[in-house]
């Protein structure tokens, strides 16, 4: 093979080793605000049409990824209630209001920059927030913030009794867990309150980031909750967060890794064809 050739298809070949990766580098950040809100100012699963003693578990999606979700109605005592888990979404705005009825509401007050944001609330193990990724790849992290419900409950307790506010030493927290493929890849842990230490950040009461770089590619990423505040039924303290701009590596499918190595290489090609032409 001519010299002339050898370097030609040396750097069709590095042109190819870097174009490819850089198609597995494209960062998606999912804001949600492609999502229709109820004018009831939240999602949470409700379809319209269950009756008591029915319930639904069908996730939401938006960017591709999906949000787990379960809605029922139960009775009790001759009253009919609702419940749901996994993940609403939300535009609702009220940093006040400490009642449970206002569990769609961030503290900060809407979105990271936007209107419309995820809500995650964590029922119990079987009904867990729970992200589920179109393909394995990795994820940077997303914004995240408080409710207002459950800051006000550590700031103040609640109207009930049952969670006290957190005093010196409290603290709550969020654990991601990521899976591949069911297999754990790592843990990252957030505190959204945290009043140990001589100077304690105290309750989150912003938007910050989460970051989730850790747990390396994932499938899947299932969020739990702890926290200092506990009694005879587990976790007293509202085991909410809310959550923006979640942002992941998107993978290409191999029909278009293929486009590309092909794009490159046909490239290559007609350079070759024209020097020889030349020659």
């Amino acid at each position: 093979m001519h010299a002339s050739t050898n370097r030609l298809f040396a750097s069709v070949l590095a042109g190819l080793v870097i174009l490819v990766p850089s198609a597995f580098a494209m960062a998606v950040v999912i804001d949600f605000q492609n999502l229709p809100v109820p004018p009831s100012g939240a999602f949470n699963g409700d379809p319209g049409t269950l009756v008591p003693g029915q319930s639904v578990t069908a996730p939401w999606t938006s960017g591709g990824v999906a949000f787990s979700n379960t809605f029922g109605i139960d009775s009790y005592g001759g009253f009919d209630y609702e419940y749901w888990s996994g993940f609403a979404y939300s535009d609702v705005v009220d940093t006040t209001d400490a009642a449970f009825t206002n569990e769609y509401a961030s503290y900060p007050g809407g979105g990271f920059g936007s209107s419309t944001y995820a809500v995650a609330y964590f029922r119990d193990v079987v009904n867990s927030p729970v992200v589920t990724l179109p393909v394995a790849t990795t994820v940077a992290g997303f914004r995240i913030a408080n409710t207002t419900y459950a800051a006000l409950t550590m700031k103040n307790g609640d109207q009930y009794g049952f969670s006290a506010p957190l005093p010196t030493g409290g603290w709550f927290a969020t654990t991601a867990t990521g899976r591949l493929g069911g297999t754990t890849t790592g843990e990252a842990t957030f505190y959204l309150a945290d009043l140990r230490g001589a100077t304690p950040p105290g309750v989150l009461s912003s938007w910050s980031w989460f970051d989730l770089t850790s747990l390396g590619t994932v499938d899947r990423i299932e969020f739990s909750f702890d926290g200092s505040d506990k009694g005879l039924f587990g976790l007293n303290t509202p085991a909410y967060f809310a959550m923006d701009d979640l942002t992941v590596n998107a993978v290409p499918e191999p029909a278009t890794l293929v486009a590309v190595a092909v794009a490159t290489l046909a490239c290559g090609a007609r350079r070759l064809r024209g020097r020889q032409r030349h020659a």
